[in-house]
């Protein structure tokens, strides 16, 4: 066998499956392909060079190591081919982790001061050679625990894009069996392929110049298919509430937040598209809805080509586990219903509680104290003194979407970035005693929506945490007169 930086980790465990547990042996970080599904997944995109890149070892290392176990186990020979070296004094494969991050860090930040594309690209030719999904994570990461803005990545992200983009379309997209939450995103993202196929046929009858006549023939038409792509809008909030906060318990906020406010501009941008199809402006509709459809492409892309994989590589069982068992209470897009071939039964363990609650002014079973916060005519949320997301009311007349995922996840992550400093500043009134009340009130789609947070303090003074309750106050609002009789609506 001839063995090169290119070889396949999966390649390998598939011909010497005794490899797998040498490799985790070896080093911890190859401890994860045990699992026979990251073998299927990332083992088919990792080579040798990025296995040894992941593993902050070097190629010709891991290679000695990889050939020497082989031949001492079935004493077949293994031809070497090693990494070649550059005259610059390293080539790619020399690079440790630490060392590849901090020259792709040295790549952004002159990316943002302005270099030209295309001499970077040559840089980051020479010098780093490839990336992983999970790099550029890492790589994000630490440019925001550094002082830079999720808002200055998000506005740079289609040129990392352009600078990464050789390197991530060279690799596999990932598969998942039907079920498994990665599955179920990239049927979505099939599903709005094709919506936005349609878009753009509809848009070629129509030319470039529509007159007035071709565009009443086809904008019907249009519309309909701009309301069957803002279904992407449930896949969003999925990835909002169940996959960022399991990436934020691995120390990767960045991509998440990064990623949350591309989600609010495609929201704005398919808002701007339906009103200008309602309207006259056939001219500025077509542009609009252009534009629409590249963003949420861009965003498939990133999806299938960094985040996917990178939660793959990062996230373990159990954490792909919670995520399923939360998605339903979001629901998913364009119909698409997960399959059952990968499950997560049995990994839900709720201890049973018979005794009662004791409260001020009575006791009352958990059953039943989780019966009516669920039946109150209002939202409840609560975040608990270090601002961790402790209870949400599971009702099905929720106004805002909440899922499991949100469980324990610090407040400030979820809410848009333009919002924080708002939550923020509440919190910290709340804590200083300087406030005990937050009121909102606004009208979304002829709703007439009613907010308030609450300061919780016990009997001692001590801060206990911030009640959110939202309410629908429409019907209350519109009400006239008295009704002192029963009529049963």
């Amino acid at each position: 066998m001839l063995l090169t930086k290119d070889t396949t980790i999966y390649t390998l465990s598939q011909e010497y499956p005794f490899l797998i547990n040498a490799l985790a042996e070896h080093n911890k970080t190859f401890e994860k392909l045990k699992n026979p599904m990251l073998r299927q997944t990332i083992g088919r995109m990792a080579t040798i060079e990025k296995a040894a890149s992941m593993g902050n070892e070097g190629v010709l290392e891991l290679m000695l190591f990889i050939a020497g176990t082989i031949m001492a186990t079935t004493g077949t020979p293994i031809e070497l081919s090693p990494p070649a070296v550059q005259a610059s004094g390293g080539g790619t494969g020399n690079l440790s982790r630490e060392r590849r991050l901090t020259a792709l860090k040295e790549i952004i930040r002159e990316l943002h001061d302005g270099a030209e594309l295309s001499r970077l690209q040559k840089k980051f030719a020479q010098t780093v050679g490839d990336i992983s999904p999970e790099e550029i994570a890492s790589l994000e990461q630490s440019l925001v625990n550094e002082g830079l803005p999720e808002s200055e990545i998000k506005k740079m992200c289609h040129l990392h894009a352009a600078l990464f983009h050789n390197a991530l379309e060279g690799q596999e997209l990932p598969s998942m069996p039907p079920g498994h939450p990665v599955h179920t995103y990239m049927e979505e993202n099939a599903q709005a392929r094709a919506v936005i196929a349609e878009i753009k046929q509809e848009l070629d009858k129509a030319g470039e110049e529509a007159g007035e006549t071709v565009w009443s023939f086809v904008v019907g038409h249009l519309r309909l298919l701009a309301e069957e792509l803002a279904a992407i809008q449930t896949h969003y909030v999925r990835k909002e509430n169940q996959l960022f906060p399991l990436l934020e318990q691995h120390d990767l906020a960045a991509p998440g937040k990064v990623m949350w406010e591309v989600h609010d501009d495609i929201r704005r941008q398919l808002r701007h598209a339906q009103a200008l199809l309602a309207g006259k402006e056939r001219m500025a509709a077509r542009a609009a809805l252009l534009d629409l459809v590249a963003a949420v492409e861009d965003m498939i892309h990133k999806e299938e080509r960094i985040l996917f994989p990178m939660a793959l590589q990062v996230l373990t069982d159990d954490d792909w586990r919670r995520c399923r068992l939360g998605e339903e209470e979001i629901g998913f897009a364009f119909a698409v219903t997960p399959g059952s071939e990968w499950t997560a039964v049995g990994t839900v363990s709720a201890a049973a509680n018979a005794g009662l609650v004791d409260l001020a002014t009575g006791q009352l079973s958990p059953e039943v104290v989780d019966a009516m916060l669920r039946n109150l005519p209002v939202d409840i949320s609560f975040v608990d003194a270090d601002d961790k997301v402790a209870y949400y009311s599971d009702s099905s007349h929720r106004i805002f979407p909440r899922s499991p995922g949100v469980i324990g996840r610090d407040v400030k992550n979820c809410h848009p970035p333009k919002s924080l400093h708002m939550v923020t500043e509440i919190l910290e009134a709340f804590k200083r005693g300087e406030r005990k009340k937050a009121e909102f009130w606004l009208e979304i789609g002829g709703k007439f929506i009613h907010i308030q947070y609450l300061a919780l303090w016990d009997e001692q003074g001590r801060y206990l945490g911030c009640l959110e309750v939202g309410q629908d106050a429409t019907h209350v609002r519109a009400l006239q007169g008295q009704r002192r009789l029963l009529e049963w609506e």
